[in-house]
């Protein structure tokens, strides 16, 4: 599975909308394989969409999106994980022991919707 995480210096990026960049990790039986970083600077979200898919991006744990990059990515089979906030190592780790749900990795002000 790839992962992904806009990321700004060592946080992640408070809006995907207009991140400028994505780590990526390779990851099989929730361990981490492989890292790297892409390029994100398509302006349009539906370029911006086709360049996430190409990476073969599966899941995007992110910040801020807006609806329509939201219903888009969503739309073409990438998983999102809204509403993030915080140091990227921290995210990572919180993700792989279960624990992203927690307050303090919510962005201020954002409500998680419940099914």
């Amino acid at each position: 599975m790839r992962i992904a995480l806009p990321i700004w210096e060592d946080k992640i990026s408070p809006v995907l909308d207009t991140a400028s960049r994505l780590l990526i990790l390779e990851t099989m039986d929730q361990k981490k394989f492989s890292r790297k970083e892409a390029a994100l600077e398509e302006k349009e979200i539906s370029r911006r969409c086709f360049r996430i898919r190409k990476l073969g991006v599966d899941l995007l744990i992110c910040g801020a999106v807006s609806r329509s990059f939201s219903d888009l990515l969503q739309a073409s089979g990438v998983n999102i994980i809204p509403g993030i906030s915080g140091a990227v190592e921290d995210i990572l780790d919180a993700y792989f022991k279960g624990n992203l749900n927690q307050p303090k990795f919510l962005m201020p002000g954002y409500q998680r919707k419940h099914p």
